[in-house]
């Protein structure tokens, strides 16, 4: 049955007061937020605006703006806050969240207005006066960042897949566009959910090819399934996903000094574009590891162990008296600090289908680590005993994407855990040197607020 136009009113005005949890008024688009569905979503430019305000809700100082990739990364072993900092974020580092943490809440705020306006596009597409082919992009743009939010959801706030096998309390689906109260989904349900989303982005996408970065594409669902399989344990499949994009024209580049200033190399799949005018200043991604800036994170120095005098990645280090601060995110466009997050890129499937081969097929594992280390000035790894392979792998991931959040899902898919064995000698901000992967506060807290309005959501075990 069609609603009324006052059941659509009060719709679009609940779901407008949804959508302002999460709101950041630099980046915030919100063209059609405010007005009735079929007012705004009439044409492909009402629905090209409404995907504009999906993509937004990425960009977000709360999301991959900064908070997102700055709390992953403290939660690993990367890097340490300094004795002098902003009292910023030290709940990630400590791992000692609470169900009222602002980081926390606001995360989840923003990816699931970020979802509420995906599912607004894809139960509105069809019905635009639209090319048929207008009506697939939009849809499969709609369907990968829906897909992509949940999985950033469900691997903070749910167990790991291997734990349980996916039977552990995921996070709530949001599928439609309305204000309701779902109960948390299993991971393996939600997990489902992403995967569906993401095959079938990629069949409406298909003529979106690798020359698109900055919005959804064939090869970024194929790239975003690799992940998702990688994360799964569904080896074969990540193996599949990952060969697609590798063979897909994208080519890896040096690592430059400017390389994370520059957006857009053949490298990059999928890239958040920020523009000169939507730099948010001190608090850009930058700005929390330099000065000036907060420069509240230092490098640990068994990351800095790691590295090769000849290993090209080193142009991303410098100095801050004696302790060694991240560059990669120095600035761009002049404006200090900020960057466009390199969300997918070629380098990474390398290193998932390495990962995928490590037990079956170390030789290939070895082998695509090696051409991520020729591309960086390193010699090749030779004589890799079958058991250290994963070790091998998993250390090159680590000094391929330090601080864009990669290092904390590694360990924790592989059951590793976290174990900072830098941490007693250096450290004036306390917090624990190990966090074991079976440990309760190796994910984050559903937050306070959500519990408030959705009673029928349970929280984490340990957070109660």
């Amino acid at each position: 049955m069609e609603l009324t136009i006052m059941k659509k009113l009060i719709i679009a005005i609940a779901a407008a007061g949804v959508f302002m949890q999460a709101c950041n008024s630099k980046l915030d688009i919100n063209p059609s937020d405010s007005v009735s569905s079929d007012e705004a979503l009439s044409d492909y430019s009402g629905i090209t605006a409404a995907l504009n305000g999906v993509y937004d809700v990425l960009q977000q100082t709360e999301y991959y703006g900064r908070n997102y990739l700055v709390m992953t990364e403290a939660n690993a072993d990367n890097i340490y806050i300094a004795a002098s900092n902003s009292n910023r974020f030290l709940s990630s580092f400590r791992h000692d969240y609470a169900s009222v943490d602002a980081d926390v809440r606001d995360f989840w705020s923003a990816a699931y207005t970020g979802i509420m306006r995906a599912n607004r596009v894809l139960e509105a597409v069809d019905g635009i006066s639209a090319t048929q082919e207008q009506k697939n992009i939009a849809k499969g743009e709609a369907l990968f960042l829906r897909a992509l939010m949940h999985f950033d959801l469900v691997n903070v706030f749910a167990r790991p897949y291997a734990q349980g096998g996916g039977s552990q309390p995921g996070v709530p689906l949001k599928l439609k566009y309305v204000i309701d109260q779902p109960a948390r989904a299993t991971v393996k349900e939600v997990y489902d959910q992403v995967i569906a989303d993401l095959v079938q982005a990629k069949e409406l996408l298909s003529g979106v090819g690798e020359a698109t970065k900055n919005h959804a594409s064939k090869y970024a669902a194929e790239a975003l399934l690799a992940r998702v399989y990688l994360q799964k344990g569904d080896k074969a499949n990540a193996i599949v996903e990952a060969t697609n994009v590798i063979n897909a024209g994208f080519t890896l580049q040096p690592s430059g000094v400017d390389y994370y200033n520059v957006p857009n190399s053949n490298e990059e799949i999928f890239t958040l574009i920020y523009q000169d005018a939507e730099t948010t200043g001190s608090d850009n991604l930058g700005n929390m590891y330099q000065k000036p800036g907060y420069g509240d994170f230092r490098v640990s120095p068994d990351l800095m162990s790691t590295f090769d005098a000849a290993d090209s990645r080193r142009v991303y280090f410098d100095k801050l008296g004696d302790e060694d601060v991240n560059r990669k995110f120095s600035g761009q466009s002049g404006k200090q600090g900020m960057t466009s997050p390199k969300l997918l890129r070629l380098a990474e499937m390398y290193l998932i289908r390495a990962e995928a081969n490590s037990t079956a097929n170390p030789a290939a594992a070895i082998e695509d680590v090696n051409v991520i280390r020729e591309k960086r000035n390193l010699d090749k790894l030779t004589g890799v005993a079958p058991a250290a392979v994963l070790d091998s792998v998993l250390a090159e991931s680590r000094r391929e994407f330090m601080f864009e959040g990669h290092r904390y899902f590694d360990l924790i898919r592989n059951g590793r855990g976290v174990n900072r064995n830098f941490c007693g000698s250096i450290l004036a901000i306390k917090a624990p040197c190990t966090i074991e992967a079976n440990a309760f506060n190796i994910i984050w807290p559903i937050p306070e607020k959500e519990r408030n309005t959705n009673p029928g959501i349970e929280q984490n075990q340990g957070y109660e």
